[in-house]
């Protein structure tokens, strides 16, 4: 007996020599398949907007029939079935290039840029400075008082050096510094003058004249501060520098006080020794100081007689040089 839901092909005529024709039922059931078919794509739920990729029910008519021990399918399912097969061999074929691609790998980040540059923080083992005076050299026993604050520079007055990026010139300007035939003032001026030629634009530089108060270089009406070694701020030091005269007594400590104020790699002390200071304020000096390398330089009239001046004192508590200079020689 033939299947019920068998749809002949091609199959032979009836006995009658007419074209077979469905039975009644068949064709009932087929309309009522087609009507449920066309309400179930009426009536069901749409898929979400944008909802890419979304696997949808979908209800079909699939017809069997029998071929030996073989079960053949005809219809949508059979289509979807092929279709599915081919996406899975193409997406196969794509390889993780094409995933890379679409979830759209991000491109590599080089954050060496964004990283500061390595600095050393705070000070490290600066160079002790010893002493080459014009008459006399000794060492200074301050010690090592660590790096400059940046680029480095060597740079001295009167046979003395020292390394830093930031320098403070404390030099006498009292009526004994006048002296007789060529002033010891003069060749201060001097000295200094070729010391900050030593200096590029990245250093920075201040200068203070003292007798019994500090006259600092205050380029521009400004307030007494660091300044950068500019080819401007040089010209403007060199006026300054030529304006200043000798006159009145010596008080070391308030000028003093003003350098250490600024904070500096490197302070170049100058002076005639008049008035010394005492061992309270030698001490006083060194803690306020705290690492600032301080040079000393000592004018004197003819060979040095005091082995252990306050200045050379001073020069060995704080890390510099000193040295003594005798004026006749000049």
């Amino acid at each position: 007996m033939s299947d019920p839901l068998l749809i002949p092909d091609n199959g032979p005529s009836s006995r009658d020599g007419r074209p077979a024709t469905l039975p009644s039922w068949l064709l009932s059931m087929i309309v009522h398949a087609a009507g449920l078919l066309i309400l179930a794509m009426t009536v069901g739920p749409s898929p979400p907007s944008g909802a890419a990729g979304e696997r949808t029910g979908e209800v079909g008519i699939v017809l069997k029939r029998h071929q030996g021990k073989r079960n053949l399918y005809t219809g949508e399912k059979a289509q979807d079935k092929a279709e599915s097969a081919a996406a899975a061999s193409a997406a196969q074929s794509a390889g993780p290039s094409s995933l890379a691609a679409l979830l759209g790998d991000p491109v590599p980040v080089d954050a060496g840029p964004a990283l500061p540059s390595r600095q050393a923080i705070g000070r490290g083992p600066r160079p002790g400075g010893g002493v080459v005076g014009v008459d006399n050299a000794t060492e200074g026993t301050g010690g090592n008082r660590g790096t400059p604050d940046g680029p480095g520079v060597a740079t001295g007055v009167f046979g003395t050096k020292a390394s830093g990026s930031k320098f403070v010139y404390v030099f006498d300007r009292s009526g004994s510094m006048e002296g007789s035939g060529r002033s010891p003032l003069a060749a201060v001026k001097a000295h200094l003058l070729a010391s900050l030629n030593d200096l590029e634009t990245v250093h920075q530089f201040h200068i203070i004249f003292y007798n019994e108060n500090p006259l600092p270089f205050r380029p521009g009406g400004r307030d007494g501060s660091l300044i950068f070694a500019t080819e401007q701020n040089k010209k403007l030091a060199h006026q300054f520098i030529r304006g200043v005269r000798a006159a009145g007594g010596t008080k070391h400590e308030a000028a003093l006080e003003m350098a250490m104020a600024l904070h500096p790699d490197v302070i170049f002390f100058l002076t005639d020794a008049g008035d010394p200071l005492s061992s309270d304020q030698l001490a006083k000096i060194r803690k306020r100081a705290n690492g600032i390398v301080i040079v000393a330089i000592e004018f004197g009239y003819g060979p040095q007689q005091n082995q252990n001046s306050f200045l050379r004192r001073l020069a060995d508590q704080n890390g510099g040089q000193y040295a003594y200079v005798n004026v006749k020689e000049l």
